[in-house]
């Protein structure tokens, strides 16, 4: 078998007491409330026959292996795609704690809630699968990406690059924000923040950051993970990468520094939120006309950061390459030439 980001979505086989239109309206519910990946994929698994180690009840075969690409936070076997050939035990009370945290009971179908609530904690699925041999193996993540986005940094572009982190979370325009921040904040200045912290797989990695900026002029900043966008009732067009980008070059041209940036936030899979765009760029000099200011400001906070690039400049600073036919997550790239740095005495 092979299963890869997406696979949720592929792969629906909802369980009695929802009907599959049911099943969408609720994951559109959680996503516009900001559920993270995790959170999703643990109510998908409540719903569906398939996901949490059905395909693997299913098979007829007793060896089963699964090639896996993983578009998930971590790699956790039991969240990509559902985990349809990784059982990791019921999830019924877990997706009632979600549906409580983000105040969504009321809009569940009831007969979905008794069923829930009447199988809190039935583990009859372990023993339908304890006699398959079931091989998980992951040949594609976020990590690997990163690890030959590296490689291409290093020896074609000559330039010295620093994975931070592969498990990147957070609002995106906070992150946009937070990311154009650390790169423009003399290394000496730093403080391993909440704002800062979300940025690094840890603290080691961020003390390894402040020794390598303070060595190299030049340098490529590489970040894997998956950002969120809480949406508003008043919604236009964009993505979170798009969304990420367009917050950070505003904070580009108000930093007011002598830092270069050059930023690319894309999803790995081609397509960005429902956009025919991968993501975006941001870069100092982007948007200076107060009027262009304005307009970007006003996207930003209708989510409509597509229809704003897309309309600047012929939507020249939008990555538009098609679908990829595989999805690792997001990667953003930052190309940072920052003089202020080995012009000051640190």
């Amino acid at each position: 078998m092979i299963h890869l980001g997406g696979g949720s979505a592929l792969l629906p086989l909802p369980i009695d007491a929802l009907s599959l239109e049911e099943k969408c309206q609720i994951i559109k519910l959680l996503q516009s409330k900001g559920a993270n990946i995790q959170e999703l994929n643990t109510v998908r698994q409540s719903m569906s026959q398939l996901k949490n180690g059905g395909l693997a009840r299913f098979a007829k075969s007793t060896t089963i292996i699964s090639l896996i690409l993983s578009d998930v936070i971590g790699d956790p076997l039991e969240f990509i795609a559902s985990g349809p050939t990784f059982y990791s035990g019921n999830k019924n009370q877990q997706t009632l704690d979600i549906f409580n945290k983000y105040d969504l009971i009321h809009y569940i179908p009831t007969q979905f809630l008794q069923h829930l609530k009447e199988n809190e904690s039935t583990n009859d699925n372990v023993t339908k699968s304890s006699t398959k041999q079931i091989h998980n193996v992951i040949v594609g993540s976020n990590h690997i990406a990163l690890d030959a986005a590296a490689h291409l940094c290093q020896n074609s572009l000559t330039c010295v690059p620093f994975i931070a982190t592969t498990c990147l979370q957070g609002e995106a325009r906070e992150i946009g924000r937070h990311l154009v921040d650390l790169v423009t904040t003399n290394p000496s200045e730093l403080v391993y923040n909440d704002n800062i912290s979300c940025l690094f797989s840890d603290k080691s990695t961020f003390d390894a950051f402040q020794k390598f900026i303070k060595q190299n002029k030049q340098y490529y900043l590489l970040l894997g993970g998956e950002t969120t966008v809480v949406m508003k009732n008043d919604c236009g067009k964009g993505g979170r990468c798009q969304e990420l980008a367009l917050s950070a070059a505003l904070t580009i041209d108000n930093s007011n520094n002598n830092t270069s940036i050059l930023l690319l936030a894309a999803g790995s899979d081609g397509i960005d939120g429902p956009t025919d765009a991968a993501g975006a760029f941001a870069f100092n000099g982007m948007i200076i006309d107060e009027s262009d200011i304005q307009k970007a400001r006003k996207a930003l906070d209708k989510h409509d950061a597509y229809t704003y690039l897309n309309e600047t400049n012929d939507g020249i600073n939008l990555l538009k390459i098609g679908h990829t036919n595989t999805n690792v997550m997001d990667i953003i790239i930052i190309f940072v030439n920052n003089n202020l740095y080995m012009d000051s005495k640190i």
